[in-house]
């Protein structure tokens, strides 16, 4: 399990952005195979609930798929030992995220604005990549409790002022009560949750995106890459004995509008109990 952005601080929204060595910009796991076989499964039978473009982002895209056929075998010269091989007949963003177990989205700059041009997305965090595509920084976080009076203003800054040598990646989390990557939607009604402090360890997951920004060299398009790993809370604990205590605390800060929009409203108060045991 990678990373734990939970540290017992109040809970707040940031952005936490930190350079990126470009040599870590991707990462493979065990769960590679499984994981390009549910990408695969989730491109032939709902496609157009996955992956999305427009023609703006053509460019851009050949550009992601030329970047990547170029870094994995350098990174990965035991996976790729005669070169990355790609089904040409796809759309260049799709043959890309074939590639690797990270979700891709493209922004493309027009006048002011950065809008979502094309994206691959198989493992959402419970929202509808159809629902953006088009859509500017505002539009896309739109539904974002405190997003406007938070982060947009340094969410747009960051697009703005990203260069071509210094990308950038931080971490995002939730709490689920599901450990499927595909969750473009909720998996359960949360009035139906049967949570109790008791089944908690078996019954929820953390969630993490490894989130990357990349800006393209040539068309000056921004790649956002979205790598996702999910644990049940068991495991999670495991690892970081601290977690159990930290989450509670973390979670102390939740606002009533956050915690209506993660679906977490009716398992607060479990979590904060278990937290303490």
């Amino acid at each position: 399990m990678n990373y734990m952005p939970v540290d017992g601080k109040p809970d707040r929204m940031h952005v936490g952005a930190r350079k990126l060595d470009l040599a870590d910009w991707i990462e493979i796991s065990d769960d590679y195979e499984s994981d390009l076989a549910k990408k695969r499964e989730l491109l032939k039978n709902s496609h157009d609930r996955v992956f999305v473009s427009l023609p703006v982002g053509d460019q851009g895209s050949k550009e992601v798929l030329e970047l990547l056929r170029s870094h994995l075998p350098t990174a990965f010269p035991s996976r790729w030992p005669n070169g990355v091989v790609v089904d040409e007949s796809l759309h260049p963003l799709e043959a890309a995220s074939l590639l690797v177990q990270e979700d891709l989205a493209l922004m493309t700059q027009i006048g002011t604005d950065w809008v979502l041009t094309a994206a691959c997305l198989c493992f959402p965090s419970r929202w509808d990549v159809r629902d953006k595509i088009g859509k500017n920084l505002s539009g896309i976080h739109g539904p974002v409790p405190h997003y406007e009076e938070t982060i947009a203003a340094a969410t747009q800054n960051i697009h703005d002022k990203l260069t071509v040598e210094r990308p950038i990646w931080r971490v995002n989390w939730t709490v689920m009560d599901s450990g499927e990557l595909h969750q473009p939607v909720a998996v359960r009604d949360p009035n139906a949750m049967t949570v109790t402090r008791d089944n908690i360890d078996q019954t929820l997951y953390f969630r993490r995106e490894r989130q990357t920004l990349r800006k393209l060299p040539n068309s000056g398009d921004i790649l956002f890459t979205i790598r996702t790993y999910s644990d049940v809370f068991s495991d999670v604990v495991a690892r970081y004995p601290e977690f159990r205590k930290n989450l509670g605390t973390t979670l102390l800060g939740v606002t009533p509008q956050m915690a209506d929009y993660k679906g977490w409203a009716k398992i607060l108060n479990e979590i904060e109990a278990w937290s303490q045991g």
